[in-house]
């Protein structure tokens, strides 16, 4: 949750240090990537597949490539089905923040109720409690008024109720790749091209979709 902005962070990244970061680039050097923009796509998918046209997205921080990926999938997802996405429907929080996802959620609700989203992806698991607070508040039922889902796969998303539909990243794997590459890169330095690795992650299908 590093900021990669941050000045003695691009110091580091320029540095001689053997360096590996996950879920951002640097220029010549080894990173670990989530498949962001997949994982966004496949929970679209799964709302197109449950008959949702109205799907809003409040996603975090608007700066980092996560987001970016993120919302690149959202768009591509939604136009290869042929779904509008109205400004609207894209609301910008930050990261780990119910508080601001339960803001942006009461926009999105306070919208005329015939262009109310049906379906909304909050930026990751625990932004989503805020957001469905928000929902119950305003006397809707999840699903059966509005779908939502998440996106991590933490333990939080298995122990709400009902559980979340969410993206679970595979963390495990994640770490082991970034390891992996950080041990090459201090035994071998001379030998170590720097190397991009994707990781991909998988859906399940909660009870708020």
């Amino acid at each position: 949750c590093v900021q990669f902005g941050d000045p003695e962070v691009l110091e580091l990244a320029t540095s001689s240090l053997p360096f590996v970061t996950i879920d951002h680039v640097f220029n010549n050097r080894s990173s670990v990537l989530s498949n962001n923009a997949d994982g966004v796509q496949l929970l679209v998918q799964h709302f197109a597949a449950l008959g949702h046209q109205k799907i809003a997205f409040i996603h975090g921080e608007g700066h980092t490539s996560v987001t970016e990926q993120r919302l690149a999938g959202f768009f591509k997802a939604c136009t290869d089905r042929g779904l509008a996405v109205p400004d609207a429907y894209i609301r910008a929080s930050t990261y780990h923040d119910p508080a601001g996802a339960a803001r942006e959620t009461e926009s999105l609700l306070a919208l005329p109720e015939a262009e109310r989203p049906t379906a909304i992806l909050f930026p990751d698991d625990f932004s989503s409690i805020g957001g469905i607070q928000a929902i119950e508040r305003a006397g809707l039922r999840i699903p059966a008024d509005i779908s939502v889902a998440g996106y991590d796969g933490n333990v939080l998303s298995t122990v709400m109720s009902p559980a979340l539909t969410t993206y679970r990243q595979n963390t495990e794997e994640l770490g082991r790749a970034a390891a992996e590459l950080l041990i090459r890169t201090v035994e071998n330095p001379r030998a170590t091209l720097p190397e991009q690795r994707i990781i991909r992650g998988a859906l399940y299908e909660g009870g708020t979709s």
